[in-house]
């Protein structure tokens, strides 16, 4: 007889984690013996969809994850019993030879193919005769557009434990953590484009690569969004629509993820900040592009991608649910705090929390970005200067405040010029000591007038003999008016 969980909750999460796990070895079993439309296999689809369906109550996703020698379901530890001995060994065995560590499993199941899921299900099998199982699982499932699951890459652990600290310490952690965030991002904008180009071609378009991206970020962030924060700083003329979109999903999860906003409510906000300017590209480019002042009727075209942009959600292909939340921030994000911005509405209807934290994190990357329009821009810390002015006004100054406090006083990528003659760009502020010194990347300048990295130095260092500061701020640049591109650097 097996012994399972006294209380309602926790005998649940039990049964689906270990109705998941059967599923997914029947699978992988059924995969290698047999084609697609064998019985036993179509069986096995439909017995592991039924799994993941009760696992994902209200959720947008199911996590199954590897953390400490343990499975995790929804975060909470699955018991182990002595009859599920051999199936817990099994899966981690398996997995961790693939140095995979757990999945996000689209709850929206149904709508995936069983071909798709059998695909996966024989990737992942064959992934251990390649020399980096999970990488070279991940390129084929974004080569075969297999997006309603996302490979856990990362080997976790709670944050009581201390493995987790020296990890973060080892130079080969981070590089790792860098170049999955770099890929993220990058894959993540061309979800983007992708979605923004069926749009344009008018056909609908399911958003399924858009929601995988985004729990990656979301995975990353709530570890470290310092990565993240750095990314946020590249700078495209070409692509301004979306690397905007995408920087204002990154900083809008990133100042969520600072107020304690939960896994989904991350991954919705991410969602609206990703596709809040989705109404520009029915903008013509010659407006759009503009070098001189707009007139009148052009200013009032470039208005309208609030509205456009909530209309264009509604025809993405994906549940009403997700719609209802990606439709309203959108919709809210030129509005302002006061109602004094566009499209006008009752002052008298609140402004979601959404639209309020996108109105902000949408002006500060606008404001800190080149455009053809205007090639010089404000260095991150006189952005927010101006913004603090309009506290109240434009912005809800609560949330304002959070974000100041979050970017710091000179805010990552800020290019500083310092009396010793240096140049460098903000790498980390002092959490813990003087906010207006930061950790800094040094820059040389190159015989072409290109830079190289220099060291990394931290401004509140102090010279032994006279114990004042080595170095000082002289003043701050935007780093595009020296042609640098911070993330090639701080990354």
């Amino acid at each position: 007889m097996t012994l399972q969980p006294a209380n309602n909750h926790s005998r649940k999460i039990y049964l689906s984690g270990v109705a998941i796990l059967k599923g997914i070895v029947r699978l992988i079993q059924n995969a290698k013996l047999y084609e697609d439309n064998n019985k036993l296999v179509i069986d096995a689809v439909h017995a592991f969809k039924a799994a993941i369906k009760i696992s994902s109550a209200h959720s947008r996703d199911v996590t199954l994850q590897i953390i400490n020698g343990r499975f995790f379901l929804q975060e909470e530890k699955l018991p182990l019993f002595r009859n599920d001995t051999k199936l817990f060994n099994q899966m981690l065995q398996f997995l961790e030879k693939r140095s995979v560590y757990g999945f996000h499993f689209d709850a929206d199941i149904d709508a995936v193919s069983v071909k798709d899921i059998i695909a996966f299900f024989r990737f992942l099998s064959l992934s251990l005769k390649h020399e980096n199982p999970s990488e070279w699982l991940k390129m084929e499932l974004d080569k075969n557009d297999i997006h309603w699951l996302v490979i856990i890459q990362e080997a976790a652990s709670k944050p009581d434990d201390n493995a987790i600290s020296e990890e973060f310490g080892q130079p080969e952690a981070l590089a790792k953590k860098k170049e999955t965030a770099k890929k993220t991002y990058h894959y993540s904008l061309n979800s983007v484009k992708e979605v923004a180009e069926k749009l344009l071609a008018g056909k609908h378009t399911n958003i399924r690569k858009s929601v995988r991206m985004v729990q990656r970020m979301v995975d990353i962030i709530t570890e470290d969004d310092t990565t993240f924060l750095s990314l946020s700083t590249i700078r495209m003329y070409d692509d301004y629509t979306f690397t905007h979109s995408l920087n204002v999903a990154l900083l809008a999860m990133s100042l969520g993820q600072r107020m304690g906003m939960k896994r989904s409510m991350l991954e919705k906000l991410g969602l609206c900040g990703l596709f809040h300017d989705l109404g520009k590209i029915e903008i013509p480019k010659n407006i759009l592009n503009k070098r001189e002042k707009l007139n009148d009727f052009e200013f009032n075209e470039i208005k309208k991608h609030s509205v456009n942009s909530a209309l264009l959600i509604l025809k993405l292909k994906t549940d009403k649910y997700r719609k209802v939340h990606l439709f309203v921030s959108p919709f809210e994000h030129h509005i302002r705090y006061d109602h004094s911005g566009y499209p006008s509405v009752d002052k008298k209807r609140p402004i979601s929390l959404f639209g309020r934290i996108l109105t902000i994190v949408d002006v500060y990357d606008a404001i800190t970005s080149p455009r053809i329009y205007r090639p010089s821009s404000l260095s991150p810390d006189q952005a927010l200067g101006i913004m603090l002015a309009d506290s109240g006004k434009h912005f809800d100054p609560v949330l304002l405040k959070l974000f100041v406090n979050m970017m710091g006083v000179y805010p990552v990528g800020t290019l500083l010029t310092l009396d010793t003659g240096e140049i460098g760009l903000v790498l980390h502020k002092n959490e813990k000591t003087d906010q207006t010194r930061p950790e800094v990347q040094l820059l040389r300048k190159n015989a072409d007038q290109t830079y190289t990295r220099g060291k990394c130095i931290d401004l509140t260092d102090c010279s032994p003999d006279t114990g004042k500061f080595i170095r000082n701020v002289i003043k701050t640049e935007h780093p595009a008016t020296h042609g640098i591109q911070p993330a090639k650097f701080l990354i």
